[in-house]
């Protein structure tokens, strides 16, 4: 079978074609800490996230002055904790075996 298309139907095809495709939504730089729970850590609480990986690993701080600190707001004072995710996901792969992901909270 052999379809032929005039401009106006190809158009139209088009047309209905378009907003059932997915575009690539642009990655984000930083993001909250409750967004990106789930995804960079494996769903941990906020409470554990922040003892087992933030304070364990102080240089991942920003406030710490540190090159390469990923995170800024930690431990609140009114902020909300935000994520450089560029640098936090290279961090989280190399690190991943220096985190004991079995700790439970105090």
């Amino acid at each position: 079978m052999h379809l032929t298309l005039d401009q106006a139907s190809l158009q139209e095809l088009a047309e209905l074609v378009a907003p059932l495709i997915k575009q690539d939504s642009p990655q984000q730089d930083w993001a909250k800490l409750a967004e990106i729970r789930d995804d960079l850590f494996a769903g941990k609480s906020p409470a554990w996230i922040r003892l087992y990986i933030f304070d364990t690993f102080p240089e991942v701080q920003i406030e710490n002055g540190q090159r390469g600190a990923w995170v800024k707001g930690v431990h609140g004072q009114g902020n909300v904790t935000r994520i450089y995710l560029p640098t936090a996901r290279k961090w989280m792969h190399e690190h991943h075996d220096d985190i004991d992901w079995t700790a439970r909270l105090p």
